[in-house]
């Protein structure tokens, strides 16, 4: 017990940045989903918003309770325990070592010998070192910008390619039509990354092989992200279409 008391008192900043953290992060997870939620045209998107900020509210809860019990344990119990740990280690008792008197031996007759004169031998050229060519490393290339591929004709992204690498904002061009259209929106997440996408904008009227909206990563990360177009008509059917862009790097 006292050990885990000293470790945590130890590492008390580390934990506390860490939580701090995670709260920012859920907060701006909770932030996202209430926007979605106030922007969802039907019910079962307003629900998965809403389930969505409770669950950032509560891990944001869990995180202020540990920084609270990292706060009472390293501020309080790190001085209730410290007579307890310096009871498990006690000073050691200095050992005094009293030193034997040795005789003293007798003188021995030393004997000098010749000298035996060591021929010099002549030294020898030293050979230069060899230089060594360093080849540099290959650069890997980057993958090849491709069409986006769109089997469906109710979401068509013509722009940007993908795996295209993007620094800045870009315009989305393509294609976003139906039967009894609704509306379209264009949403966003981390390559790769599990959970569904995040909300960027929404039009009402259809498109075709036009701009469809600009999307700005700025204050994102750099890395790999996934742009998704979806078309929804007014029976709740919609068709989508994905392409995975490199921002910055």
């Amino acid at each position: 017990m006292a050990v885990l008391v000293q470790i945590l008192s130890r590492y008390a900043p580390y934990i506390y940045a860490l939580c701090a953290l995670g709260a920012l992060y859920l907060l701006r997870v909770a932030f996202h989903a209430r926007r979605e939620r106030r922007q969802a045209a039907f019910s079962l998107e307003r629900e998965t918003a809403t389930n969505r900020t409770h669950s950032a509210f509560r891990w944001a809860l869990l995180l202020v309770f540990i920084m609270g019990a990292t706060y009472f344990v390293s501020t309080y119990l790190t001085t209730a325990v410290e007579p307890i740990i310096a009871e498990a280690d006690p000073t050691p008792t200095p050992v005094f070592l009293i030193d034997t008197p040795t005789p003293t031996p007798e003188a021995t007759p030393t004997v000098t010998e010749t000298p035996t004169i060591t021929p010099t031998p002549r030294p020898r050229a030293t050979p230069r070192p060899v230089e060594t060519e360093v080849l540099p490393t290959p650069t890997p290339a980057a993958p090849a910008v491709v069409a986006p591929n769109c089997p469906d004709a109710r979401a068509i992204i013509l722009e940007p390619g993908a795996n295209q690498q993007i620094n800045g904002p870009v315009q989305v061009i393509g294609t976003a039509q139906t039967g009894s259209f609704q509306y379209y929106k264009i949403e966003f997440k981390p390559a790769g990354a599990a959970g569904d996408f995040s909300f960027y904008l929404r039009r009402d009227n259809p498109v075709l092989n036009g701009p469809l909206g600009t999307w700005d990563p700025s204050g994102l990360p750099p890395g790999a992200y996934q742009i998704r177009l979806v078309t929804v008509d007014a029976t709740g059917n919609f068709g989508q279409c994905t392409v995975s862009v490199t921002y910055g790097g």
